[in-house]
């Protein structure tokens, strides 16, 4: 999924800065006056969590836990780390024997992290070397520490020997790493090749150098024969002719000649060595963009090239197969890449690769790939492929980043890092969505990695060594420990916080009736190392009601801390003491808040109270998890900090906020105190910081300035804002909060989400909409308006991101309220994507809407873009969350039911269950089948269902009978059942026309009436001119009527309007049969009877006609009863 880029560095996986071109490196001088970068507090000599080692869980993350790992660090690698010049590259390596090694510059750091056995590591285990000189960065990829002898076990005690590579091919060899001065150097000559890694084969065949270029090199070290002199030897990996179009290139030396012309090449991307039975034996595979080598080296044997094979035309094939499909991508048209290799427990290699199909879309999609190396037959396919659900939004500007990217391989997990987050997924699972790991704190960057007895190792700037291990089986050999803690630690806490138990008097303050005094108490012991006197205190508290809002009241205090040791402070507190080791500074004093925030919760989770936390209220809202302000307070430092750090940058604006929010809450600096002093010693307040950049930002827009300046001022606001919020973010721990089942359920709005007035959700809503409506209305040139637009996308996904903790707290509770908010997540997520899809940005635009499941937006862009292609990709993508039956509803609200039937094809089957409940196009689709039978049914019944117009219920039962004789779906009854529907049908249409103009009817549009209705209208008075026809036609309809009863009635309502339309009084008694043969009544008896109808069905007993209560005025006449006597003789003299 996309993620939108950070100004500060993303949370996602891609997007770590990349590397700079090889060729472009320098290294830095050490030397170089310049601003230190340190990522631990400033004043100390070992790392925070350095300090603590005992198999210290430093961060969890759903599956995966990060903890520290083996011994702390020297102090000379702790003093690189922290004042080393930000322009210097540094990289290390963790070597499984035990060995780490560090370079900076031309400074490489070598010590022991893991001591064997229970023997405790001795000072002398490091040692620093020097590099040969180079014009480019070394990297610890070119360095490698070895045992000395073959024999030699690699025991801590051991002194190894050291072969360094400098970039342009300079090899330095050290017998021994404890005589720095004592090496050997040789040239490789590769004349402009830049070297990429060495491989360790072991004593008797020495390393393997790789050129980025795929040159491959043996180091061999050894002695010269002439007294024992040490040496070093080089020699070519040769590969035949015309292999590889050149992927290696001859080395010149003055040993094996010169190097002929450069041929086309091929970048290398990893070796792996594999050890053969024997000693001295080896086998190497080598990848690069595009070919696997497998060579076979040994001790007096000549090197082997066992095969060549181009693993990526397999690969290719299995992104087609497993990805896009052959009927959406052919192999040629993908763009591919392999990333890294690693090998496997069973003699065969895992690569990295991602792959890309521009004709379909811009995601990028990673997959593990497993390919057999057992034999030395080049293998014919890949034995495993497995695609990562893990994706991202492909740029072709930072495919460096691409293949800067790396994974380890350590039991069944694959851990895919960069410079700020390691991704761990099933390596043999398919579409693993994997866990995230983040090193994105202040300053932290991954500087190396390693494997340890079979745990993944990451060397990180702030934390050290640390291992990456599943949760259910955190890493027990980690539990060794650096026995020498600093013993100042917890003094340094009290000095920097103001917190001394001396101070105030240990005993006042062990028996003071304050909660919060006597948990700070606990707190301070604790870290003195008084776990008597600290669980004496704790226990008189864990039966406390109030101990959640104590523990977190403590929390507060610790961030909102007067540094009362600084003599402002002290002068405007009324106070007299002042001590030179109190940090005068703001930077320090953050910096200290920081280290008493992640000691205290240290505290709380060794101590037992962490689980123990429950629910809290603060103020008028309602109760949430205690655990989760807490961890908050740790996200408002590092907002704290980093607006700190940019203060100086963006000084007018946030001298303005800072003025404007003090003001708000009436705070005013007295004696030599700043509006900086006082807004940063409340670190709890510093989301007011928010409006206050925005009411910075309406002075600076309010004043008299050109229209074009206001995009820029937007976008500075935009850019200090982004780096605050993005700061925060990426401080949020990974711990899960809520979801364990001692946590209570609760309703839980992150301080990021908080939503009234001063709320960040709404502020940062109210910027989004200040910047589309002036930032990019006013934009003048295309680079700012894309500046602005992507800022837009950031501040998009920070409000919506921060709906979800909210949104899930709510679903566990089922309250009413969860769907108002849901509506107000789809609201806002609608208005915040629309701008750019207004403006045309579908890219960005649809990376958000992907992100969030806003389907409007995918449907509303694929339509504008008329891109089909990605529509169907958004079907497959999304299918099971119900996109194809949004896409089709939409369809059909908007009117576009044509292109609604066009998904006919891939879509036939979600298509048909969406139509089952829109029959009047469903049928439709079935013709597109070619599916008559249902295609029948469905107009059938809609046929029979049509009363709105006669005409389309004519056209509906005329195309179900084509589509039911297509079928052969008619038989004797439907037919039948059919032909009665048409009869109904021709008895409407046959309707006088003053009938219809009595009833305003129109033939064309009028409804369908019932066979009731028709007989009413073709006896009724409105036909003036109704003859024994429309009589006869009213007496066949009655079989159309389903109740008997109600038909017994409309037959006798119809022959006694065929009664009342004659004069009876004038007609001749004499001549009885001549005189009634002109009525209506026996004109219709007479032409029932000539077309065959059943008379005395049809007629009513002459009894019964008689006495109906409609007629009394005329059979109280005499003549009138004779002459329908009369008639009914005769009638029976034809009827029997």
């Amino acid at each position: 999924m996309y993620t939108p880029k950070s100004a500060t560095g993303s949370l996602s996986f891609s997007s770590a800065s990349a590397r700079a071109a090889a060729a472009k490196r320098r290294s830095g001088n050490i030397f170089t006056p310049g601003a230190k970068r340190s990522p631990f507090p400033q004043g100390r000599t070992t790392p925070l969590n350095r300090s603590f080692q005992g198999s210290q869980l430093i961060e969890g993350s759903g599956q995966y836990h990060m903890e520290s790992y083996g011994s702390s660090l020297p102090a000379l690698v702790m003093e690189v780390l922290a004042y080393a010049d930000r322009n210097t590259e540094m990289s290390a390596q963790l070597d499984p024997s035990g060995w780490a090694w560090l370079v900076c510059g031309r400074r490489l750091l070598i010590w022991r992290y893991r001591p064997e056995g229970e023997k405790r590591l001795a000072n002398t285990q490091f040692r620093e070397l020097t590099l040969p000189p180079s014009d480019l960065a070394h990297r610890a990829q070119l360095v490698t520490v070895y045992a000395s002898s073959e024999n030699q076990e690699f025991h801590s005690t051991k002194v190894p020997s050291c072969i360094a590579v400098s970039p342009e091919g300079f090899v330095r060899y050290w017998p021994s790493i404890a005589h720095e001065g004592s090496y050997h150097e040789v040239s490789t000559e590769l004349q402009g090749q830049e070297c990429d890694s060495v491989l360790f084969l072991g004593c008797s065949l020495g390393c393997f150098l790789a050129t980025t270029t795929s040159t491959t090199l043996l180091i061999q070290p050894g002695s010269s024969g002439l007294g024992g002199q040490q040496s070093v030897h080089v020699r070519l990996l040769k590969v035949p002719a015309g292999w590889l179009g050149g992927m290696s290139k001859r080395v010149s030396s003055l040993v094996f000649g010169s190097m002929p012309t450069q041929a086309p090449e091929a970048r290398f991307v990893r070796a792996v060595g594999i050890p053969g039975a024997k000693s001295g034996e080896h086998w190497i595979l080598v990848l690069s963009a595009h070919f696997l080598q497998k060579w076979h080296v040994e001790v007096g044997e000549s090197d082997k090239l066992l095969y060549q094979c181009n693993v990526e035309k397999y690969i290719r094939e299995g992104f087609v197969d497993h990805v896009w499909g052959r009927e959406r991508a052919t192999a040629p048209q993908l763009r591919v890449w392999l990333v890294d290799m690693q090998p496997t427990a069973i003699s065969s290699v895992m690569i990295l690769t991602a792959a890309v199909n521009p004709q379909v879309s811009q995601q990028l999609v990673y997959a593990l790939v497993t390919l057999d190396t057992s034999t030395d037959a080049p293998p014919t396919g890949v034995s495993n492929f497995s695609v990562l659900k893990h994706s991202e939004y492909y740029q072709e500007s930072a495919e460096s980043v691409l293949l800067s990217q790396r994974f380890l391989l350590c039991k069944n997990t694959a851990y895919i890092y960069n410079k700020t987050t390691v991704l761990c997924v099933s390596a043999n699972g398919e579409g693993d969505s994997g866990d995230r790991v983040e090193f994105s704190g202040a300053g932290d960057s991954i500087f190396g990695v390693g494997r340890s007895k079979g745990y993944p190792l990451f060397f990180s700037a702030n934390n050290g060594i640390v291992s990456i291990s599943p949760a259910h089986q955190l890493n027990q050999s980690s539990m060794m420990l650096n026995e020498s803690i600093a013993e100042d630690q917890p003094s340094r806490i009290s000095e920097a916080l103001s917190m001394s138990i001396a101070s105030v008097g240990q005993e006042q303050i062990g028996s003071s009736e304050d909660k919060v005094t006597r948990l700070q108490t606990a707190f301070l012991h604790y870290n003195r190392k008084n776990m008597t006197q600290a669980q004496s205190i704790l226990d008189d508290l864990l039966d406390n009601t109030t101990l959640d809002r104590t523990v977190l009241q403590l929390s507060a205090n610790l961030l909102d801390d007067t540094p009362a040791n600084d003599p402002r402070w002290a002068e405007n507190l009324q106070e007299a003491k002042v001590e030179a080791t109190a940090p005068l500074l703001i930077a320090n004093f953050l910096s200290d808040k920081t280290t008493a925030y992640q000691y205290y919760l240290k505290f709380l989770k060794e101590t037992g109270l962490w689980p123990r936390l429950s629910l809290v209220t603060v103020g008028d809202s309602h109760a949430t998890w205690t655990k989760a302000l807490v961890l908050e307070h740790g996200e408002k430092l590092a907002m704290i900090s980093a607006l700190h750090t940019h203060h100086q940058e963006y000084r007018q604006l946030v001298d303005m906020a800072i003025r404007h929010s003090l003001a708000d809450s009436g705070e005013t600096p007295s004696g030599s105190l700043t509006h900086s002093d006082l807004f940063y010693r409340k670190v709890t307040n510093v989301e007011m910081i928010v409006w206050g950049l925005l009411k910075a930002q309406e002075d600076i827009l309010s004043a008299d300035v050109a229209p074009r300046d206001a995009p820029s001022s937007i976008y500075s606001v935009n850019a200090l804002l982004l780096i605050l919020l993005h700061a925060a973010s990426e401080a949020k721990t990974h711990e899960a909060v809520g979801t364990s089942a001692t946590d209570p359920p609760a309703e839980y709005v992150p301080w990021t989400a908080s939503t009234g007035p001063r709320g960040l959700r709404t502020l940062i809503v109210e910027q989004h909409s200040t910047t589309v409506k002036v930032g990019v209305a006013r934009a003048e040139d295309g680079s700012t308006r894309g500046k602005l637009y992507g800022q837009l996308v950031e501040l998009s996904d920070i409000v919506l991101t921060g709906y979800q903790p909210h949104l899930q707290s709510l679903a566990v509770l089922d309250v009413d309220w969860h769907q108002k908010l849901l509506q107000d997540y789809e609201r806002d997520r609608y208005n915040l994507i629309q701008p750019l899809v207004a403006d045309g940005q579908y890219d960005q635009a649809v990376g958000l809407a992907e992100k969030y499941c806003d389907f409007r937006t995918l449907v509303e862009v694929c339509d504008k873009t008329d891109n089909q292609d990605r529509l169907n990709r958004y079907m497959n993508q999304f299918g099971s969350e119900g996109f194809p039956d949004f896409v089709f509803r939409w369809y059909l609200e908007t009117g576009k039911r044509g292109k609604l039937l066009s998904h006919s094809g891939g879509r036939a089957g979600e298509l048909a269950r969406f139509l089952q409940d829109y029959t009047s196009l469903s049928w439709l689709h079935h013709l597109q089948q070619r599916d008559f039978t249902k295609a029948h049914g469905t107009l059938k019944q809609l046929a029979y269902e049509e009363s709105n117009y006669l005409s389309r219920k004519k056209t509906l039962l005329s195309l179900s009978k084509l589509c039911g004789l297509a079928s052969g779906a008619i038989g004797d009854e439907l037919e039948t059942e059919m032909s009665q529907e048409e009869d109904l049908i021709l008895f409407q249409e046959q309707l006088p026309e003053s009938v219809l103009s009595a009833h305003s009817l129109d033939a064309d549009t009028m409804r369908v009436l019932t066979p009731t209705q028709l007989i009413h209208m073709y006896t009724g008075e409105e036909n003036l001119y109704a003859n024994e026809f429309d009589f006869k036609k009213a007496l066949d309809l009655l079989a159309y009527v389903p109740s008997l009863e109600e038909a017994q009635q409309l037959k006798k309502d119809i022959w006694v309007r065929a009664v009342r339309r004659n004069s009876w009084s004038d007609l001749d008694v004499d001549n009885p049969i001549d005189a009634i043969s002109d009525t209506l009544l026996f004109k219709t008896i007479e032409l029932a009877f000539t077309q065959g109808s059943d008379i005395q069905e049809l007629l009513l007993p002459v009894n019964e006609f008689l006495e109906c209560d409609e007629l009394s005025d005329l059979t109280d006449d005499s003549s009138f009863k004779f002459l329908v006597m009369a008639g009914y003789e005769k009638l029976q003299q034809y009827v029997g």
